[in-house]
Formats: C-alpha cells, sequence, structure tokens
C-alpha cells in the first residue's frame, strides 16, 4: 500500500480518499478510522487490542460468489478454492518458507487456518496482494465479524504475487477465534491493483 511521502498528502486506496497523511522521524501515519472507511473494514478495542475486522453477519452480511470448501469459484477475474480448514490450538506455517509454530492468541481461542489457492483468469499478467484486501474476513452464526492475522505470523509465500494468465498462488489466512464460534463462513475479496468492485467471494468452512 503506498503512502504519501509528505506530511499533508492526501492518501487513496483503490481511488478511495483515506484521509490526510502525518509524516514524523521519517514514518508516514494516516487516521486509523479514515484508511478503515476506505476499506470497508470497522475498528473495535478487543483483548487483544486494536482490531481491523469486515463486516459480516445479521442484515448488512457481505454477499458474493457463493460456494463451499472444494469449490473453484470465479468472479470474471479470479478463480478462488478453499482447499482445506484447520481448527486447533497449534499450527505450523506451510507457505512462508519458515515453519513456523503458531499458537492461538490468547490461549482460550481456537486457530482457524484456511488455506486457499487463487488463480488469476485474467488474460494480462496481475499482482495480487497478500493476505487479502476489501471485505475480507470471517463471520459466524452469532453475527460476530473475525479479522485475519496481517503480522509476521502470517503463512503466506510473499506479500504481492506477480501471477501470469492461469497461474496461481497458495496461502493460508489465520484467525484467532472464540471457541464458541460455529457456523463459520469467509468472505473474501482480493487485492489487485487497479481491479476493485468485483464481487467478493463467501464460502460455507462448515464449521
Amino acid at each position: 500500500m503506498a503512502l504519501a511521502l509528505q506530511s499533508g498528502k492526501s492518501v487513496y486506496v483503490n481511488g478511495k480518499y483515506a484521509g490526510t497523511s502525518i509524516e514524523k522521524n521519517g514514518v508516514t501515519y494516516v487516521p486509523l478510522k479514515d484508511m478503515a472507511s476506505a476499506l470497508n473494514l470497522t475498528v473495535s478495542k478487543t483483548s487483544r487490542g486494536i482490531e481491523l475486522s469486515a463486516p459480516g453477519g445479521g442484515a448488512n452480511q457481505v454477499e458474493g460468489i457463493n460456494g463451499k470448501v472444494g469449490q473453484v469459484l470465479f468472479n470474471g477475474l479470479v478463480r478462488l478454492e478453499v482447499t482445506s480448514v484447520f481448527r486447533g490450538s497449534k499450527y505450523t506455517n506451510k507457505f512462508s518458507g519458515d515453519n513456523q509454530e503458531i499458537t492461538a492468541y490468547p490461549e482460550n481461542m481456537d486457530l482457524l487456518v484456511v488455506t486457499m489457492r487463487i488463480r488469476n483468469g485474467t488474460k494480462a499478467k496481475e499482482t495480487v496482494f497478500l493476505p487479502g484486501g476489501g471485505v475480507s474476513g470471517l463471520a459466524d452464526d452469532k453475527g460476530r465479524s473475525h479479522a485475519y492475522r496481517t503480522g509476521l505470523s502470517i503463512d503466506c509465500p510473499t506479500r504481492g504475487a506477480e501471477l501470469l494468465p492461469g497461474a496461481a498462488v497458495e496461502f493460508a489466512l489465520t484467525f484467532d477465534i472464540p471457541k464458541d464460534a460455529k457456523g463459520l463462513s469467509l468472505v473474501y475479496e482480493p487485492y489487485w491493483t487497479g481491479k476493485a468492485g468485483k464481487a467478493p467471494f463467501r464460502v460455507d468452512l462448515g464449521q
């Protein structure tokens, strides 16, 4: 995500205004609430700190291309397949190249790891930014939404995968969810440069 390099510059995400930047000690800052709004996310305080999460569940749940685990879904731009779902307390990353073992945080939560494959469905080389963007997250049957991890523990081979036509990238989304979370659906919108507005995917995870 490219930010302005000088203070007082307007910042845009996929063409949507995301606030005015402030630069201090060589670091550029943008108001969190403005950035969240540009990404169609909500900001909330949790036991872990501040969470950015996608809206999900209830009357305003995000709809899109619907499917189940193992199905290949197409939105006119990319083909997406959720290949497996892991739920437990420990997981070893498969795609990040570091074989990092991660645990649920806090300890009274479950890890939910959703392994996915994204294939370029266009006729041109495209770049997909991982782990995702837009209205992406996890919704449960109680109307709660859960954000995936975006820090150093993510299980992705790269932050930006250049894909030739027909090429694919595999990665996993990692969530920390309450043990009582059921009826889980993954809402996922691939983050592609200049390709905003395509329908997101909604996958029933069978949990």
